[in-house]
C-alpha cells in the first residue's frame, strides 16, 4: 500500500488527535510532494505534524534519546512510525531518481551453510557484471541481525533493487519496500506480498530421495542408512522459530520416504543433527555415527552416510579415513569440493539460482522503468539431479 493511500481517520486515532487536524496536516504534506517523479517518502516533518510535537522532541526520540518525551507519547509516536512505514535513515531521505546500477544481495554468508551461499553470489555476480550493475553485499547471520537489517534499511535510495537470499522478511518492510517502489527477488524462499516480483525455490527434493531410494538401496543394496541433517527449524529464513524449513524438512522426509518405500524400519537414532553445514560439523558427526556403529550388533551396523550438504559430506570421508573405515558417502548441492573429493551428490545449481535471481530483478526494473508499476510476481524452480561419482560404492 502506498502512503497516499493511508486512512486518516486511522492516523487520527492513532495520533489520539482531532480528524480533520489531522487532515489539514496530511493534506498540506502531500499537496507539496505530489507531482514528483520521486517515490513520496514519509520524513520527520510529517511525523511532528501528525502527532501535535516538535521537530526536536521527534528527532530525539528517533535517536532513542531517554525522558526527551512522554512514555504516552513515545508509544503513539512508535505507532505513527509503524503505520507510515517512517525508516530512520539518511539513505532514506535521499532517493532516488532514476537508476543507480546498484544491487543489495542480503543472505545469511557466515551463516550455517557459506558455500553453498557463495556460490548463489558467484552467480548473482556474474549476471551482474554482463549487465553493468554492482552490488553491494549484506551478511545477516541471525535473527537479531536480521531484525536490525530490515528496521534501519541502510540500502535505501543507494540501490535500485534488492536480492534476499534465505532471509524472512516480514509484511512491514516489504510494505516500505512498495512504497519507495524497491523491487524485490526471494532466493530459497517464498514472499508473497509486493514488492516480491520472483521467487527463485528448490522445487522438491525428489533427487535427493531418489539418490537413497534408487541408487543407494536398490542399486548398491545398502539398507542400513543414517542421514546427517541440520536441524528443521529456522526462523532466519522463516521468521517463526515454531515454523520448519521446508527445504531442510523435505530432505529428513525424503530419507524417512525411501526407507518406507524400500520396507526399512525408520530408526530415529541414525539420524544426527548438526548446527551448521561446515566441515568440522561433519567430522564432529562422523564421531557420533562412529560410536554407534560400533555399538550394533554385524547385521545392524551402518553401511552408508547420507549427508544434506557436500561440506558435511567431506568432514564425514576425512574423519572415516582417519579410522579407515570405507564407509560409502553421499553430500549435496554439487559444490567444487564434491567433484575435487568425488563425492555422489545432488546437483542444486547455486549459480543458475543466483544468475535467474538478477535477470528477474533486472527484468522488474526495466519493466518498472517503462510503466511505472511491478511486473507480476512469478516463481522460478531450479530442477535437481544425482550426480554418481566413487564415495557411494561406485567404481571410478
Amino acid at each position: 500500500m502506498r502512503i497516499e493511500d493511508l486512512s486518516v481517520q486511522e492516523i487520527a486515532k492513532c495520533v489520539e488527535r482531532d480528524v480533520h487536524e489531522v487532515e489539514k496536516v496530511w493534506n498540506a504534506w502531500l499537496a507539496g510532494r505530489q507531482g514528483s517523479s520521486k517515490p513520496i517518502v514519509p520524513d520527520i516533518r510529517l511525523l511532528a505534524g501528525l502527532s501535535g510535537l516538535s521537530t526536536t522532541s521527534v528527532s530525539n526520540f528517533l535517536r532513542n534519546k531517554k525522558g526527551s518525551i512522554s512514555e504516552k507519547n513515545s508509544k503513539r509516536l512508535a505507532e505513527l512510525v509503524e503505520m507510515v512505514g517512517y525508516v530512520p535513515s539518511s539513505a532514506a531521505q535521499s532517493m532516488r531518481g532514476g537508476q543507480l546500477h546498484t544491487i543489495a544481495v542480503a543472505l545469511p554468508l557466515s551463516s550455517v551453510s557459506p558455500d553453498f551461499y557463495l556460490q548463489i553470489l558467484k552467480g548473482i555476480k556474474k549476471e551482474a557484471s554482463i549487465l553493468g550493475y554492482q552490488l553491494l553485499i549484506f551478511d545477516v547471520n541471525t535473527v537479531a541481525g536480521r531484525t536490525d537489517f530490515f528496521s534501519n534499511m541502510p540500502f535505501l535510495g543507494i540501490v535500485d533493487g534488492l536480492i534476499a537470499i534465505g532471509l524472512h522478511i516480514d509484511e512491514r518492510t516489504l510494505r516500505i519496500l512498495n512504497q519507495r517502489n524497491v523491487p524485490v527477488t526471494a532466493v530459497h524462499n517464498r514472499l508473497e506480498h509486493p514488492p516480491v516480483v520472483a521467487n527463485i525455490i528448490s522445487p522438491d527434493e525428489s533427487a535427493f530421495q531418489n539418490l537413497i531410494d534408487q541408487h543407494l538401496i536398490k542399486t548398491h543394496g545398502y539398507r542400513r542408512l543414517t542421514l546427517v541433517s541440520l536441524d528443521e527449524a529456522n526462523p532466519l529464513k522463516m521468521g517463526d522459530s515454531s515454523r520448519d524449513d521446508w527445504n531442510r524438512k523435505a530432505r529428513v522426509d525424503a530419507y524417512k520416504e525411501a526407507l518406507r518405500l524400500n520396507n526399512i524400519q525408520l530408526d530415529e537414532n541414525l539420524i544426527f543433527r548438526v548446527t551448521e553445514h561446515s566441515f568440522k560439523e561433519g567430522y564432529n558427526a562422523f564421531e557420533r555415527i562412529y560410536q554407534v556403529h560400533q555399538s550394533l550388533p554385524p547385521d545392524e551396523q551402518i553401511q552408508a552416510i547420507v549427508c544434506t550438504s557436500d561440506t558435511l559430506a567431506a568432514g564425514v570421508i576425512t574423519a572415516a579415513r582417519r579410522e579407515d573405515w570405507q564407509i560409502p558417502v553421499t553430500g549435496f548441492d554439487n559444490l567444487p569440493l564434491a567433484e575435487l573429493l568425488d563425492i555422489t551428490t545432488v546437483e542444486q545449481r547455486p549459480q543458475e539460482a543466483g544468475r535467474l535471481a538478477f535477470r528477474h530483478l533486472y527484468n522488474a526494473l526495466i519493466y518498472q522503468q517503462r510503466t511505472g508499476e511491478f511486473p507480476a510476481q512469478v516463481e522460478n524452480g531450479i530442477d535437481m539431479q544425482v550426480v554418481l561419482r566413487c564415495s557411494c560404492g561406485c567404481p571410478h
